[in-house]
């Protein structure tokens, strides 16, 4: 045999092993995981284990029955409407000109008694002016009608 000829056997039977290899034994070993992009963190799950306390605690909380609140039945919001027109009215202007002395509920409509003997309805106007809004225990509600303000008569 000439040396070209065990030259190209010997090159032959090396690509042969390598490929063989690479067929059977490549692969086989345990790969190292892909190293994680910079911009991609890999968030591992968190397992914990419960202990039977916890799971009692867990199966209580789900066993407790809740009332279910009717969401279509009215809610009832009750205030003290003569306090809170106390504080809301103390806040606004006061007419100076009349002094309030009371109310009273006739028939069919709410007067309102003044200082100097005048009983008005509640949404008549005074002195073509002021237009009576609402009145409480202690002072009445108007409404300026030519400036829009609104005015306590206490």
């Amino acid at each position: 045999m000439n040396k070209r000829l065990i030259v190209l056997l010997l090159v032959l039977v090396a690509v042969w092993s390598v490929a063989i290899y690479m067929l059977f034994f490549y692969r086989k070993s345990p790969a190292a995981a892909p190293a994680a992009r910079a911009g991609e963190a890999v968030i591992q799950p968190l397992i914990k284990r419960l202990n039977d306390p916890d799971i009692e605690r867990f199966r209580t909380l789900v066993e407790t029955s809740k009332p279910i609140e009717n969401i279509f039945e009215p809610y009832v919001l009750k205030l003290d409407r003569e306090r809170l027109m106390r504080q809301a009215l103390s806040e606004l202007e006061v007419l100076p000109s009349y002094k309030f002395k009371g109310y009273f509920v006739g028939g069919n409509e709410n007067f309102v008694m003044f200082s100097n003997g005048i009983a008005i309805p509640v949404g008549s106007i005074l002195e073509n002016r002021y237009l009576i809004v609402h009145v409480v225990s202690f002072a009445a509600v108007v409404m300026d009608l030519s400036t829009g303000n609104l005015l306590v008569v206490k």
